[in-house]
């Protein structure tokens, strides 16, 4: 929910700021996710807490490994948008996705993998046939993204309510 909340403001930036604005708030944004999730769990609960050493899970040691190995490849981007503005919101957003990809094939999730890989597709294409609109277009393609995979990790949470899974 928090990446889909910022690249939706993301949108808006793109409509309206200029180039340098915009890049700003391609970092900015996508640098506060992890804190607005962090605020969005307290609010409902869940409240995570990345615990130290043998008291830490797997899940969250891997995760947070696959993280950190996405903030790692924000340095292609920093440098790529040095010789083509544009290209930064097409690299951050294929980048901050490969964290689904690893949340698929932990919680073995389907919905989580093909997010990642229709996000990587969708925003690769948008680049290469408009690259001048990729402040937009990039940011809508993540959200589509999110929306869908949400309304699919909603029903099959209602389902496992239910009994049904």
């Amino acid at each position: 929910m928090a990446g889909m909340i910022i690249w939706s403001l993301l949108i808006a930036t793109g409509f309206t700021f200029t180039l340098q604005t915009q890049t700003w708030a391609i970092y900015i944004g996508t640098g506060s996710i992890v804190h607005l999730i962090l605020g969005l769990t307290k609010l409902t609960g869940e409240d995570i807490k990345f615990k130290k050493g043998a008291e830490r899970n797997p899940f969250d040691s891997i995760f947070l490994a696959a993280v950190g190995m996405t903030f790692l490849t924000f340095v292609i981007s920093i440098s790529l948008a040095i010789e083509t503005p544009y290209a930064l919101p097409f690299a951050i957003a294929v980048q901050s996705g490969l964290m689904w990809l690893v949340h698929g094939a932990i919680c073995k999730l389907k919905v989580c993998i093909f997010h990642a890989i229709s996000r990587t597709i969708s925003c690769t294409c948008a680049f290469i046939i408009s690259p001048e609109n990729s402040f937009i277009r990039q940011p809508i393609i993540v959200v589509f993204c999110y929306a869908f995979t949400i309304f699919k990790l909603e029903k099959r949470w209602a389902n496992i309510q239910h009994g049904k899974i």
